[in-house]
């Protein structure tokens, strides 16, 4: 019987001994707190919960419209200016000839195309008159049909070979006159004349030599073209920022993506200068908010690192709201000042 006894006490120490040496299994244990490891917090990086404003903002550019002049010059390699068509103080439009220069083949060609169509002309005028009075002589004199039919024959063959020479001649005349307006010069802007040279008529200009000046009608605004229209409302005040220069204007919109922003007092500005418009396109004001990229999805849920009891990493849960970029409302979990783990 003790021998027995003995023996179950073995059993037993043995089979401790084995427990806690990991051979058995044992029950698995969870924490109530969802602990993560053990960290070193000298290496971790923390980021403080604040609160301030979330925007998302785009930079338009807008292109400023002032006083637009435009100065015509001979060409590059020389101009042979036949006539300067316009006097200082003069309204033109757009299109309008200014300048005419020397063609001299093409415009003797265009005289003498004119002199062969006035010729041409006279020649079948002649024609027809003819005909008629042989027709009539005949008609008096009891000619016959044939006699008659011969006539009409020779008169139409005439008037039409000139009609045809004509026509060719009159195509001849549009191409000349096209290629000669070709090379004239014409305002590319409505506006005034304020500076003529009537010197170099007669001569040569080349680009170095301003023989016209045209300055359109004064305008004082920002002109700006975007995908964005639809964010403005006409007479809403927004600033254009030009060279770090702040100006208040207001919108004027036009249609499709056009948008006018007119200053509040005359602006000084070279023409074409380019500002730029701040638009905010999505804000959230007075929010906490933590980076996109420290929230994270677990179980369904929306958890962030915290530091636990005893140096220990663990999550706790959080509620969000809307994400601008890359920065995400905190609506619950975290107070302001709080401190989150960042790896």
């Amino acid at each position: 019987m003790r021998r027995v006894s003995r023996l179950l006490c073995i059993c037993a120490v043995a089979a401790c001994v084995v427990s806690g040496c990991g051979i058995l299994p044992t029950e698995e244990e969870f924490d109530a707190a969802p602990l993560v490891k053990e960290y070193d917090g000298g290496n971790t990086g923390k980021y403080t919960v604040v609160r301030g404003d979330m925007v998302q903002t785009e930079s338009i550019a807008a292109q400023y419209q002032g006083t637009k002049k435009v100065d015509l010059t001979g060409a590059d390699g020389g101009s042979r200016i036949k006539k300067i068509c316009v006097t200082k103080g003069q309204k033109v439009k757009k299109g309008d000839v200014l300048v005419e220069e020397y063609l001299e083949d093409e415009e003797e060609a265009l005289k003498s195309d004119k002199r062969q169509i006035e010729s041409l002309q006279l020649q079948i005028d002649q024609a027809r008159q003819m005909k008629k009075r042989e027709l009539e002589q005949l008609d008096r004199t009891g000619g016959s049909k044939e006699e008659k039919d011969n006539v009409k024959t020779q008169y139409d063959a005439q008037i039409k070979n000139c009609e045809s020479t004509l026509q060719l001649t009159k195509l001849d005349i549009k191409e000349l006159e096209e290629t000669i307006r070709g090379a004239s010069m014409v305002s590319t802007i409505s506006g005034k004349v304020i500076f003529v040279d009537h010197s170099f008529e007669g001569g040569y200009a080349n680009e170095e030599n301003t023989l016209v000046t045209v300055q359109a009608a004064k305008k004082n605004r920002f002109r700006c073209q975007t995908e964005y229209a639809d964010y403005f409302k006409n007479g809403q005040e927004v600033i254009v920022t030009v060279l770090g220069q702040q100006y208040k204007t207001k919108v004027k919109k036009e249609k499709g993506n056009l948008l006018y922003f007119y200053p509040k007092q005359a602006l000084s500005l070279k023409n074409s200068v380019t500002g730029t418009v701040d638009l905010i396109l999505k804000e959230k004001k007075d929010v906490l908010s933590v980076p996109t990229a420290l929230i994270f999805d677990m179980g369904g849920k929306k958890v962030v690192y915290v530091e636990g009891k005893n140096g220990v990493k663990e999550t706790r849960e959080v509620t969000t709201g809307v994400q601008i970029q890359n920065q995400i409302e905190i609506t619950g979990g975290l107070k302001e000042n709080e401190q989150i783990l960042t790896n």
